[in-house]
């Protein structure tokens, strides 16, 4: 979908017409699932034995980000049109050395501060799906996150970045206009299912290495918009003063 240019004062009508309809809590927006059931994730802990990296995979001998096949969902009734959509998903994110891994009471490891980006690009024809024209290759979502953290017990888990942890996350797209999304509000959670080996730690007590599979979500506080809203508006704006123009005229011309 080709970026589109709106006019300031458009921006403005669009945030304060959205500000009103601000949720009192995240809503999630967005999701993927991976195409397969084989390993689409990895840990790898660092050479020292404290930090590590984390990273998709095509599968368990990978050494480095790989892009994955996923199907792709908008869920937000505005663009329900968009489902299920060919993707390529990828993730690539480290850890500091200083950061280690602790065990709650339940047996919960922790492995925090993760550093990185992820994408998911369109992989499918270009294609008009009712209101929105795709092209192969397009954005649909991508961002930058710092102080992910990765938590989980036994075989299951998950890579998430939330406020409540101090994580923080900016997210780009070319079918998304994020202008209304209260800024710092954004979240993501990836889940880790089939964790193999399971959670644990090595003797420096960062997260031992290990493979997993699963899809993920994405939310925000304040539902994003079309990024034709803007033009939309200055649609309606355009109509309004063409309708007041008439009537000038009409009034000039039986005076």
């Amino acid at each position: 979908m080709k970026a589109l240019t709106t006019f300031a004062s458009a921006a403005v009508i669009a945030l304060s017409i959205s500000a009103a309809a601000i949720p009192a809590h995240a809503a999630v927006f967005a999701q993927f699932d991976p195409n397969t059931n084989t390993s689409d994730y990895k840990w790898v802990v660092g050479a020292s034995g404290l930090g590590g990296s984390f990273f998709s995979v095509n599968g368990n001998t990978d050494t480095s980000a790989q892009g994955v096949d996923v199907q792709f969902s908008f869920i937000e009734p505005t663009f329900d049109a968009l489902h299920d959509l060919d993707a390529t998903f990828t993730i690539n994110a480290t850890a500091a050395s200083n950061q280690l891994a602790s065990e709650g009471s339940a047996g919960t490891w922790t492995q925090p501060g993760l550093t990185g980006d992820f994408s998911l690009i369109y992989n499918g024809p270009d294609q008009t799906i009712g209101a929105f024209s795709l092209t192969t290759g397009e954005n649909l979502l991508s961002g930058n996150f710092a102080n992910a953290w990765i938590q989980g017990a036994g075989g299951t888990g998950s890579t998430n970045v939330t406020i409540g942890n101090g994580g923080s996350a900016t997210y780009t797209s070319s079918v998304i206009n994020f202008s209304n999304v209260v800024p710092g509000s954004e979240e993501f959670a990836f889940n880790l299912g089939s964790v193999n080996p399971h959670f644990g730690a090595n003797p420096n007590k960062s997260l031992n290495s290990f493979t997993a599979n699963g899809g993920g979500n994405f939310s925000a506080l304040g539902v994003p918009e079309p990024a034709t809203w803007g033009l939309m508006i200055i649609g309606f704006g355009g109509m309004g003063a063409l309708l007041r123009s008439n009537r000038r005229r009409q009034a000039i011309a039986t005076a």
